[in-house]
């Protein structure tokens, strides 16, 4: 209940207990109870007012919560090496980026067409993206 578990009511009870004594906890316990009825009646009545019951229960509203599920269960796409490399460029996303937008702005057509990640590898590096370094060692 409410995350609590018997060892922390046992705690909760005795502290009570201390704090109000015992000729007036029977009453303090009736009146909790007497508020949370008239809470879990008054959530009910504002619930059958708003009509949030029959909006739950829309088909169109159902339909959608069960998309996240069909998504989760569809495989992820595989992606190509030149895919992951334009996804997750060695050098970052950010610097990537600029460097393809200063390209462009200083107006070189042919070195900007070729796109930030071929450039900084070159010609003679490897599909799979790892340089001469990596494999050197």
């Amino acid at each position: 209940m409410f995350g609590i578990g018997s060892g922390e009511l046992v705690i909760i009870a005795i502290v009570m207990l201390l704090a109000v004594g015992p000729n007036r906890m029977p009453t303090l316990i009736k009146a909790v109870g007497k508020g949370i009825r008239e809470f879990r009646k008054a959530s009910t009545e504002l619930r059958k007012q708003s009509g949030i019951d029959d909006l739950l229960r829309d088909d169109e509203l159902a339909s959608l919560r069960k998309l996240p599920q069909q998504v989760m269960k569809e495989p992820p796409p595989t992606l190509s090496a030149d895919d992951r490399l334009r996804e997750r460029p060695p050098e970052g996303v950010d610097l990537a980026d600029a460097r393809s937008r200063a390209a462009l702005d200083a107006g070189d057509d042919d070195d900007a067409s070729v796109g930030p990640i071929a450039r900084q590898a070159g010609p003679d590096a490897s599909s799979d993206g790892s340089s001469d370094e990596e494999a050197a060692s």
